[in-house]
């Protein structure tokens, strides 16, 4: 309603005291002035541009600046009420679906919204539902690393020039073959193993002191405390992952609806990559020896799957062919999975975060891994020298940066080691 100024004749907003043109006194404002509120920007908005940049998403810096000032207070339930009985709670939701029916049948669309209304309030108080394709509580994460007779390992950083094989044969006492192999690597790799971890640390100072190479140390509980990988779900509405109980067996990519939740962290370091996957089929063939007939495996198929580590504050996100949707990625490419991976990371190295070199993960010499089904086949993956290798370059770049728990949120996913499927 408009408020005249009865100098001028001027209308004025119904909440001032004195004209906004002519400066005249008014009469009583008609309704109370609004509180005003100054908004601020965030004190880290720089780096909440960096992250909107580098993830693709401006989730959390839109919730910065639309975040509530502390001036304004928050209403805030009393912790001395006793929570309503899920009863009582039901009868609520009951009563407004009856009425939003009653509603609907009437015609009567704003009422029919006001009860919905009521009965998405009903079942936010009554808390969180369990769906029928939600994953048991008590199934746990496996995190399946090569088998090796040592318990530590010596990991450095990929030299990348043969001729520096030297550096090897000095500090770790190799012979000079093992050392050139080592040393044409450009990939961080584990080059010593043992039982001494005082005497790999010390190896590790020198490498670092008299060639100026990064080298650390690190053993299975290290590698497994960084927590399970999650799957990068896609990019649809901000990037969101979800959480996979066993990378070494086949699966299906998993709703969002199963513990899946958004990815808010930028990466620290990218490992790129390749899984190799071989699958097998029984070969009965001729010979004299039963067991041996019997025991034959014929190579079916290999599969080799592009994929990506991402190393973040909160753990570590897996990209992988077949199972991520990177669609709606910056810089995505229309049915080309891979090259909208090499455009990630590209944007990812532009924005100044490490990328390593590409590494291919084949199967070593572990048997085959009966698969369910009536066609009797059986496949071995390079998923566990994999898991070794990413998380060994994670605490080789990152260190004590790199987090030692799981995602947040999740915390049903506990992590267990099982019995190592590779061998070293």
């Amino acid at each position: 309603m408009a408020h005249s100024c009865p100098q001028c004749e001027r209308n004025n907003a119904p909440h001032r005291t004195s004209c906004l043109y002519c400066g005249g006194e008014l009469p009583e404002p008609t309704v109370a002035p609004p509180p005003k509120v100054e908004r601020t920007l965030p004190p880290d908005i720089d780096q909440l541009v960096k992250q909107a940049m580098t993830l693709g998403t401006t989730r959390k810096l839109r919730e910065a600046m639309l975040s509530r000032p502390e001036e304004v207070p928050v209403a805030v339930d009393s912790p001395d009420e006793p929570p309503e009985e899920p009863r009582v709670m039901l009868e609520r939701i009951r009563g407004a679906a009856n009425a939003a029916l009653e509603a609907y049948d009437s015609g009567k669309e704003p009422e029919v919204h006001a009860a919905l209304g009521r009965i998405q309030v009903a079942l936010t108080a009554f808390g969180p539902l369990r769906r029928k394709d939600e994953a048991p509580k008590d199934e746990q994460p496996v995190i399946g690393l090569p088998k090796v007779h040592r318990r530590y390992g010596l990991v450095m950083e990929g030299l990348g020039d043969v001729e520096r094989y030297p550096i090897l044969t000095q500090t770790l006492g190799m012979d000079a073959a093992t050392a050139r192999m080592m040393a044409i690597a450009r990939q961080p790799r584990i080059v010593l193993r043992g039982d001494d971890e005082a005497r790999l640390r010390d190896m590790a100072i020198r490498l670092h002191q008299e060639a100026g190479v990064q080298a650390t140390v690190v053993d299975e509980e290290r590698l497994i405390s960084m927590g399970p990988a999650w799957l990068l779900h896609g990019f649809d509405g901000g990037p969101s992952v979800v959480p996979i109980v066993d990378w070494s067996q086949s699966f299906e990519t998993p709703p969002l609806s199963l513990g899946g939740r958004a990815m808010n962290d930028p990466p620290l370091l990218v490992v790129p990559g390749e899984i190799v996957v071989f699958k097998y089929r029984s070969s009965r063939t001729s010979g004299r020896l039963k067991h041996l007939r019997d025991g034959r495996m014929q190579a079916a198929s290999e599969q080799r799957l592009a994929l990506v580590d991402l190393h973040t504050a909160s753990g570590i996100v897996r990209v992988l062919e077949g199972h991520s949707n990177l669609s709606d990625a910056p810089g995505a490419v229309a049915d080309g999975f891979r090259r909208s991976l090499r455009a990630l990371i590209d944007n990812w190295r532009d924005q100044g975060i490490p990328v390593l070199e590409p590494r291919t993960c084949s199967p070593g010499m572990q048997g085959g891994q009966p698969a369910s089904g009536l066609d009797n086949a059986s496949f071995s993956t390079g998923w566990p020298d994999w898991e070794e290798h990413s998380r060994a370059a994670g605490a080789l770049f990152i260190g004590d940066e790199l987090p030692t728990g799981r995602l947040e949120e999740v915390p049903d996913l506990q992590t267990t080691s099982p019995e190592p499927t590779s061998g070293d």
